[in-house]
């Protein structure tokens, strides 16, 4: 989506010049506290946690931020239909250490009482050896990185979805789930407000962008992510359409219910304590 949007030239209108890098996960996680950039769009709740520990780090919105279309899958021939018929079965993960499992586990055990590593069976391996594991019939549900959520999905013959973050935090709230906001250093934040609201405007712009143009940029895009086959096509125009995968805008309703998630993932112990929004959230619009 940002290469597209930086090719068309939205943030060049924003007076932005944005070069777009695909670094490995771990290293764009860390790319904020390593030093290696001033602001960036991270995961959230690992940001979070940095906060809580106390790095001097604010964030300043969702405009144009991943969402989680993260799921739990089975094998399309099984008979389990929820994830409560799951319990006492084996789950697959690919790091009890990665913030979207760890909203899982939190998401789940608020809406169904049921905790992942207490109640299931697990497995951790690598998130393309899940996939197999699945088929292998040696686990009986997979949790999985977005890249091979979207694979399963738009695989039904093999794969089917018991449930989704996202669809269970907006029957809880009726906003998806965040998976990153931007971020950078306070002192970063009161030097360049106006870069920060910039950046807002131009992750809505990119949003927009790419919902209407959805099919055309990931034909000339989507082989970077994986997105190859016109099935994967067909299922992100579909969550794009339905206002996932990027969010457009940040209202205070949607900050309000982030912060209820905030509040839960502090509930479950993922996070130290939940920090109050004035400390840590900025509106630079």
């Amino acid at each position: 989506m940002y290469e597209a949007a930086t090719d068309a030239g939205v943030f060049e209108e924003e007076g932005i010049d944005l070069t777009v890098d695909y670094a490995p996960f771990s290293a764009q996680v860390q790319s904020l506290t390593s030093g290696e950039v001033d602001v960036n769009m991270v995961s959230m709740i690992p940001y979070m946690g940095n906060y809580i520990q106390g790095e001097d780090l604010v964030t300043f919105g969702w405009d144009g931020c991943l969402q989680s279309i993260n799921a739990l899958y089975t094998r399309a021939a099984s008979d389990y239909e929820s994830i409560s018929d799951l319990e006492g079965q084996r789950i697959g993960v690919w790091s009890w250490g990665s913030s979207t499992v760890q909203a899982f586990q939190a998401v789940v055990a608020e809406e169904s009482g049921l905790r992942l590593r207490q109640d299931f069976g697990t497995t951790t391996a690598a998130p393309p050896a899940l996939l197999g594991l699945l088929q292998d019939e040696e686990i009986d549900g997979v949790i999985n990185v977005s890249g091979l959520t979207i694979t399963m999905e738009s695989d039904p013959d093999t794969y089917r979805r018991l449930t989704q973050l996202n669809e269970m935090w907006r029957e809880r709230t009726g906003y998806t789930l965040p998976l990153t906001s931007w971020w950078s250093y306070s002192d970063w934040y009161e030097n360049n407000t106006e870069t920060a609201a910039a950046l807002l405007r131009g992750g809505q712009s990119a949003t927009e962008h790419w919902r209407e143009n959805t099919v055309s940029i990931l034909d000339e895009y989507g082989e970077t992510a994986s997105i190859d086959n016109q099935a994967k096509v067909d299922v992100v125009e579909e969550w794009a359409n339905d206002g996932q995968i990027f969010r457009d805008t940040t209202s205070d309703d949607y900050r309000d219910a982030t912060w209820e998630f905030v509040e839960l993932m502090s509930s479950y112990e993922f996070l130290e304590e939940t920090p109050s929004q004035d400390e840590v959230l900025r509106s630079p619009q």
